[in-house]
């Protein structure tokens, strides 16, 4: 009894502390229990109505499908909207400045608190799908639904909540005030909204479309696999980045997040490849390539905000050896740093996708992946040349009144002139609208269905990249030279007395 006892003091002892408080609290709080009364109450009045209503259901192949679609958009409407938003506005309350709460007074590390929310609403997720199980088994027994399909359509949304879940955390950890936070707040309901849309038509076409016939083949494992790689990359990605944004200014906040987005587009190249070979089809490396500009296009805007100058506590870590300094420069934090690493990454992305067509010219592109390849590679250069300028613009007229975390705000401001400003001028002048007049936005060729719209807009691109990477050379150069670990204080000599 004493050896089991021990093994139970143990385990309590390596619980998630926030994942106890989170449950403690959402158990004595009325809102988890509304919501699964709520949540009983309608799957039975839907059920109830169900079986009432429908005559044919005796003779009918497809009750149980039929009622199994109404209940799954039940459970993923309800795990969709009500747990995401109750750990966010949770965690957005407890990082309020006005409200000291565990955040700022406890000594547990960022990452247990971060992983302690989302483990959290990890749970309440799995209490409302025990909860729905024995309606979903119910269907079965109504005819027109198979086992594994309902396992696989029940995994595939239990992933979906699963990344908007640590989203809403991610949201939560925002150091923003009120009005900003509520901005966002409706930007990712906005955004859940869509999300749920698309996965519940898509959970339908599995559904018709027999996918629990499908276990043995390599085309359903292939794609699952894809879904689940890319469900856990974007949990991993969220998860580190709320962990930077509750951490201390002076830590390395930069380097876990590079080094994992690093590891998962070198990851997904290689399974997009691998997809590519598989089909005969150039789609899986475009839809990698897309992905990851875009993604490396949003984290310029974030790396040309972060900091200037390194601390003492990041300085100090840097290595020694010159050798290593240049590939560390690029995963530390800082402003200069973090631009050429999502330059580079960009770079390669786009040569990667020049190369693969080269290595196989006979496979299907399609008849617009030259102009698809042109408006990434469009997108990446005004990108960077816009956060350059941005970086540009407040180094020489606004040092003193800006400091260098809102660069990104400039940055989209000079987005906004090009894309929306100049183009409403010229059409209020013009009295015709033409989308040509966006050739100086990352929008433009994307937009325009003129093929010469194109080519001026990588020309344009392409010089102010050259233009503007000039004149910010000496500030690049600056933050490479000042790179470097700080000097060791030579020992003192023992102090002896010379009378002696």
């Amino acid at each position: 009894m004493k050896s089991i006892r021990g093994i139970i003091e143990k385990m309590t002892d390596r619980l998630n502390p926030i994942v106890v408080k989170e449950l403690r609290q959402a158990v004595q709080g009325k809102f988890l229990i509304v919501v699964l009364i709520c949540f009983l109450c309608l799957q039975l009045l839907a059920m109830g109505i169900f079986l009432i209503i429908d005559e044919s259901i005796s003779v009918s192949f497809d009750a149980g499908r039929n009622i199994f679609q109404v209940l799954l958009v039940i459970l993923f409407g309800t795990c969709l909207l009500f747990v995401p938003a109750y750990t966010g506005l949770r965690l957005a309350t407890e990082r309020a400045d006005a409200d000291v709460d565990l955040l700022f007074i406890t000594t547990l590390r960022p990452r247990s608190i971060i992983w302690g929310k989302f483990l959290a609403g990890f749970v309440l997720t799995v209490l409302l799908y025990s909860a729905c199980m024995p309606f979903m088994a119910f269907t079965y027994l109504l005819r027109g639904i198979d086992l594994p399909s309902i396992f696989v359509l029940l995994a595939l949304d239990f992933i979906v909540v699963a990344v908007s879940l640590q989203g809403a955390i991610l949201i939560g950890c925002f150091p923003a005030n009120r009005v900003f936070k509520v901005i966002l707040g409706v930007g990712w309901l906005v955004l859940i909204l869509a999300v749920f849309q698309l996965i519940t038509l898509f959970s339908f076409f599995l559904l018709r479309s027999g996918i629990g016939s499908q276990l043995d083949s390599w085309k359903f494992w292939r794609g699952a696999l894809g879904v689940l790689g890319s469900g856990l990359a974007l949990i991993g990605i969220f998860a580190l980045l709320s962990i930077a944004l509750i951490s201390p200014v002076s830590t390395n906040r930069a380097l876990p997040v590079r080094i994992f987005i690093t590891a998962v587009w070198l990851l997904t190249g290689i399974g997009a490849a691998i997809w590519s070979i598989g089909v005969g089809n150039f789609v899986p490396i475009a839809v990698w390539a897309g992905s990851h500009i875009l993604l490396h296009s949003i984290g310029l805007f974030i790396a040309i905000s972060e900091r200037e100058h390194l601390g003492w506590r990041i300085r100090r870590t840097i290595p020694r050896r010159p050798l290593l300094r240049p590939l560390a420069f690029l995963f530390y934090s800082g402003a200069a740093g973090g631009v050429a690493w999502s330059s580079l990454i960009i770079a390669l992305t786009l040569l990667c996708m020049v190369g693969w067509l080269s290595a196989f010219p006979l496979m299907n592109t399609g008849s617009d992946m030259e102009e698809g390849i042109g408006g990434l590679a469009v997108l990446g250069l005004y990108t960077f040349s816009y956060v350059l300028s941005a970086s540009l613009i407040r180094r020489t007229f606004l040092a003193d009144r800006v400091p260098s975390a809102y660069t990104w705000v400039i940055a989209l401001v000079l987005l906004g002139i090009t894309t929306t400003i100049i183009p409403l001028g010229l059409f209020f002048l013009y009295g015709t609208w033409e989308k040509e007049w966006l050739v100086a936005s990352p929008l433009g060729s994307m937009l325009s269905s003129n093929s010469d719209v194109m080519p001026l807009s990588l020309t344009i691109a392409s010089f102010s990249v050259v233009f503007i990477g000039a004149l910010s050379l000496p500030w690049f150069f600056s933050q490479f030279a000042d790179f470097k670990p700080p000097r060791e204080k030579a020992a003192s000599k023992p102090q002896t007395n010379e009378s002696e």
